[in-house]
């Protein structure tokens, strides 16, 4: 047994997530990889595999919209979303930039379920030109996901094309990386929720309705409400892939060499903001062993991806703690214990 597998077994037992996968890598080649527990129980029992898909959540912003707007040269970071977004061209916009949205300081609120107002991108983009910021422009971070669904609808227009295509085509195929939204049939996927359980609540709790929430367990579909009623694309989430497909984006992150890309961009705020990107001041999956100038990010799932320059290293978690039910617990924690035991077996 390895450090790794230790981890994962441990955590299985007590009760943290049904299966997962676990990555230590370098700039250069994978160090280690663990695989442990179920990739599906209900409705029937799959094992995690090495090739299980999960859905990475959130750590769709920084792979795939993030590293579009990042290293696209046409974008102009300091530009207003307006100039890309036509529906951003009103007052209250005012003062918001394009980089405001890849560090979470807009203002804008963390959530809203766009599809109680209408489906689809078409409803999509009309409903986030109606949506009101909650703070002024760069006074808070406000970690929403309302910020990457913007930046995806400015994408599709800056690039003229769908994002899971420009994805595809300049990010994936380049790193040799297969992750990519609308996953393969389900059985080559981790399943998440059952019953779309956690966004009927938070959807009931803002005391709004909306009559289709999906019914059974949530497999081989976006766990996302917002990224599965756009049609399973967006720029806040969708993306599936293996702990492999992950590793070969974050590479590239550690071979650019460009630190301003991720380096804190918001020195007065509460949280370490880089584009796209978390710093490790103020997050709650980061160790002290990190170096100061580590990055990464989680998602909801129970998916974290974290990068150390100073060490050439990147850690890389997928779990699906939300199959079948989303567990009380407090799931950062579970990731602390990931870095701790990655940490010390690749210092050894």
């Amino acid at each position: 047994m390895t450090r790794l597998s230790d981890f994962l077994a441990e955590e299985i037992q007590a009760g943290s997530f049904p299966g997962g996968v676990a990555l230590v890598g370098s700039a250069q080649e994978i160090l280690e990889t663990a695989v442990a527990g179920k990739a599906a129980v209900e409705p029937r029992e799959v094992e995690t595999t090495a090739q299980t898909r999960y859905d990475l959540a959130s750590l769709t912003k920084p792979l795939c919209t993030g590293a579009l707007a990042v290293f696209s040269p046409d974008l102009d970071l300091g530009a207003p979303p307006g100039r890309y977004f036509p529906g951003w061209k009103k007052t209250r916009y005012d003062g918001i930039t394009v980089e405001m949205l890849l560090t979470h300081t807009s203002g804008l609120p963390a959530w809203f379920p766009l599809y109680v107002r209408g489906e689809g991108a078409s409803a999509y983009r009309e409903t986030l030109s109606e949506i009101e910021p909650e703070a002024p422009a760069g006074q808070r971070v406000i970690y929403s996901d309302l910020n990457f669904l913007l930046l995806g609808e400015i994408l599709e227009t800056l690039y003229s094309a769908p994002l899971d295509r420009t994805f595809a085509e300049l990010i994936a195929l380049p790193t040799g990386s297969e992750a990519g939204f609308r996953p393969p049939p389900a059985e080559s996927t981790a399943a998440t929720e059952r019953s779309d359980a956690t966004e009927r609540a938070m959807t009931g709790a803002l005391g709004l309705s909306y009559p289709r929430f999906r019914t059974g367990v949530v497999w081989g579909e976006v766990h996302d409400g917002n990224a599965f009623r756009r049609g399973g694309v967006a720029g806040n989430a969708g993306l599936f892939a293996t702990a492999r497909d992950v590793w070969m984006l974050a590479r590239r992150w550690l071979l650019d060499g460009r630190e301003e890309l991720h380096r804190d961009r918001t020195p007065e705020l509460a949280d370490a903001r880089g584009l796209g990107w978390q710093g490790r001041r103020g997050a709650g999956s980061a160790i002290p062993l990190f170096s100061q100038r580590a990055f990464g990010h989680t998602g909801f799932t129970g998916t974290s991806l974290w990068i150390d320059p100073d060490t050439d290293r990147i850690f890389v978690l997928l779990t699906n703690r939300v199959h079948p039910v989303v567990r009380e617990a407090d799931f950062n924690a579970v990731r602390r214990r990931f870095h701790e035991s990655a940490r010390a077996g690749s210092a050894t």
